[in-house]
C-alpha cells in the first residue's frame, strides 16, 4: 500500500508518460515477485504505440529487435474487460510463440488498462521459473497497479492534446502575423506547407489552388501545386490536377477533409511513390474553396489518427481566412490606388491642361501682334510644343484611366507576343502558363512581356534550337523558364545588353536572373521575382 501511495503522489506531478510506466513496472515485479514486466499502450490503429518492459538485460533486447506490435497473447487482452491470468501461456489458444531470443515465459498475468471504460493498454508481468504462479492477491495488486496507469496515460494524453493544440494555434496565428505583416519576401503557401508538414511530422506537403484564384469556385476546372516542401518538392512544384475525377478535387468541391492512402488522379513526385497515409483538407473561409492542402507521411510512417481531421481541418480553414483578408487587403490597395489614379486625371484635364491651353492662346494672339518675323516663329514653334505637351498630357490621363490589365490581359499578351515570334520559324514551341496571372501587380506584368520577348527572341534567332519551350507559373513568386535544344549562347553573346537588360528587371524587383547550359544540350534561362513590390 505504501508503494502505491507513492506511485500515486509520483504520477500526480510528472507527466512524462514513459519514466512513469517504468516505475510501475518496477512496482508491479517487486509486489508479485515476477521476472519480467511490461506496460503497453495501444493506438487507434490497434497495434501497441509504446511498449515499456523491464526483467530484460540490454543483450536480450537487442537479440529479440522489435518490439511487440500487439499479435497473440498481449493482443488478446485489447477485447478482454477482465484480467487474464494463466500459469503456462504457451498452452493458450492465442499464443503465437516468441521471436528468437527471448527468455521462455511460462506464467502470465495482465491485465486490461482502462480509461472510462476505454482500453487504452494492458499490463503485463510474467515469469520464466518452473512451477511458478501468480495468486489472488496479485490480481488485486496488478489490478491496483493498471488504474495507477491509468490515471498516469490520461493524464499524459490529456497533457499532450493540450500541448499539441498549442503547437497547431501557434502556427495559425504566426502565418495571420506574417500575413499581416507585409513581408516583401513573404511566401504565404509556402509557410502554410511548412508549418503543416512539421506538426504532423510529414514526409511532404503541397498547397494546391487554382489557375486563376478570381474564378469562382463552382467553375474551377484545374487546380495547380503551387508550394510544395519536403520530399520532391521541386518536381512537384507547378504540376497540374483536374477537378474532376480526382481525390484533390473532390475535397475542394464538398469542403470536407479526408484521410486517404490512395489518389484518383497520381499527383507526379507525391502521390505516385505508393500508397501511404494522407490527409487532404480544404482551404476554406465564408463557405468558398480557396485551395486544397496535402500532407502525406512515409510509408512506413504510422497512420494518421481521426483527430488529424479537426487538426489539419481547423488550421487550413485559419490559413484560409488570413489569405482572404490578405486578397481583400490587396484589393482594397488596388481601388485606392484607381481612386488615386482617377483624381490625378481629373486633375490633370481641369487644371493643368486648361492652363497650358490658355497659356497657347495667348501666345498665338501675341504672334499676330508681332512684326519681327524671326520672334514670330520662335514663338510659334513654343506654340506647337504646348500642344505636344497637351497630348502627351491627354495620353497621360487616358493611360491613368484605363490601366494595363495584369490578369487575362497579361496572358493575351503574352500568347501573342509567342505567337508573333515563334510562328512560321522552324521550331516546335511550347508555351505554359500556370497559377493566378490575375494577381500579377501592373509593373510586374510589364517585366513579363518584356523578359519573354526577349528570351524567346534571343532562343528563335540564336540558338539553332529544334524545341523551344516556355513555362510562366505563379505561385508564392512569379517564375519564368525558357528552355531550348540549340547550341547555348556563344561566349561573346553572354554579356549582350539584352541579357543585362533581363538581370537589371530582376533586380529592380528583387528578383533572379540565371542562364545556364542544358547537359543533354542547348540553354534554360530562369528569372523569378516576388509578387510583392521591393
Amino acid at each position: 500500500m505504501g508503494l502505491l501511495l507513492q506511485l500515486a503522489i509520483e504520477i500526480s506531478s510528472d507527466l512524462e508518460l514513459d519514466p512513469t510506466l517504468h516505475r510501475i513496472i518496477s512496482a508491479a515485479l517487486t509486489l508479485t515477485g515476477a521476472r519480467y514486466g511490461a506496460i503497453g499502450v495501444w493506438g487507434s490503429d490497434g497495434l501497441l504505440t509504446s511498449f515499456v518492459h523491464d526483467g530484460m538485460d540490454d543483450e536480450s533486447v537487442e537479440r529479440i529487435g522489435h518490439l511487440p506490435v500487439g499479435k497473440g497473447i498481449l493482443g488478446e487482452l485489447r477485447e478482454r474487460t477482465e484480467l487474464l491470468r494463466l500459469d503456462d501461456l504457451t498452452q493458450h489458444p492465442a499464443s503465437a510463440g516468441f521471436p528468437d531470443g527471448h527468455p521462455p515465459m511460462r506464467a502470465f498475468l495482465g491485465i486490461p488498462i482502462r480509461i472510462r471504460e476505454q482500453v487504452f493498454g494492458s499490463l503485463y508481468v510474467a515469469d520464466d521459473r518452473v512451477g511458478h504462479s501468480f495468486s489472488e492477491s496479485d490480481e488485486v495488486t496488478a489490478q491496483a497497479l493498471a488504474s495507477v496507469a491509468a490515471v498516469a496515460i490520461d493524464n499524459a494524453r490529456l497533457f499532450e492534446v493540450t500541448r499539441i493544440a498549442s503547437l497547431w494555434t501557434s502556427a495559425s496565428r504566426e502565418i495571420t502575423a506574417a500575413i499581416l505583416s507585409d513581408g516583401k519576401h513573404f511566401r504565404p503557401l509556402q509557410l502554410i506547407a511548412e508549418r503543416v508538414c512539421e506538426l504532423t511530422e510529414a514526409e511532404q506537403a503541397i498547397v494546391l489552388f487554382p489557375e486563376d484564384a478570381d474564378q469562382p469556385a463552382d467553375e474551377v476546372d484545374t487546380l495547380v501545386v503551387s508550394a510544395a516542401v519536403g520530399r520532391y518538392a521541386d518536381e512537384v512544384l507547378g504540376q497540374r490536377i483536374p477537378v474532376e475525377g480526382s481525390t484533390s478535387g473532390s475535397v475542394f468541391r464538398s469542403g470536407e477533409p479526408l484521410i486517404t492512402e490512395t489518389f484518383r488522379k497520381p499527383i507526379q513526385a507525391f502521390t505516385d511513390v505508393g500508397e501511404r497515409p494522407a490527409v487532404v483538407a480544404p482551404l476554406c473561409a465564408d463557405g468558398q474553396s480557396l485551395g486544397v492542402l496535402v500532407v502525406a507521411r512515409s510509408v512506413n510512417a504510422p497512420r494518421f489518427g481521426t483527430e488529424y481531421l479537426n487538426l489539419v481541418g481547423d488550421f487550413a480553414g485559419h490559413a484560409a481566412i488570413a489569405l482572404t483578408i490578405d486578397r481583400a487587403r490587396h484589393y482594397a490597395a488596388e481601388l485606392a490606388l484607381l481612386g488615386d489614379r482617377e483624381r490625378i486625371a481629373h486633375d490633370l484635364h481641369d487644371q493643368v491642361i486648361q492652363r497650358v491651353f490658355a497659356v497657347g492662346l495667348d501666345l498665338q494672339g501675341a504672334i499676330a501682334r508681332i512684326r519681327e518675323p524671326e520672334l514670330a516663329q520662335r514663338l510659334s514653334r513654343s506654340v506647337d510644343e504646348l500642344q505636344a505637351v497637351i497630348t502627351e498630357i491627354r495620353s497621360t490621363i487616358f493611360n491613368l484611366q484605363h490601366p494595363a490589365d495584369s490578369g487575362e490581359g497579361l496572358a493575351a499578351r503574352i500568347h501573342t507576343v509567342f505567337d508573333q515570334l515563334t510562328s512560321n520559324r522552324d521550331v516546335a514551341a511550347t508555351l505554359n502558363l500556370t497559377g493566378p496571372l490575375s494577381i500579377i501587380a501592373p509593373e510586374l506584368a510589364a517585366h513579363t512581356e518584356a523578359v519573354v520577348t526577349e528570351a524567346v527572341s534571343n532562343a528563335v534567332r540564336h540558338s539553332g534550337a529544334d524545341k523551344i519551350t516556355v513555362s510562366i507559373a505563379v505561385g508564392d513568386n512569379l517564375s519564368i523558364v525558357v528552355t531550348d535544344d540549340g547550341s547555348g549562347i556563344p561566349a561573346d553573346n553572354k554579356r549582350s545588353s539584352g541579357l543585362r537588360n533581363l538581370a537589371r528587371r530582376a533586380e529592380s524587383v528583387g528578383g533572379v536572373f540565371r542562364l545556364s547550359d542544358v547537359e543533354s544540350g542547348g540553354t534554360q534561362l530562369i528569372w523569378r521575382a516576388p509578387l510583392t513590390a521591393e
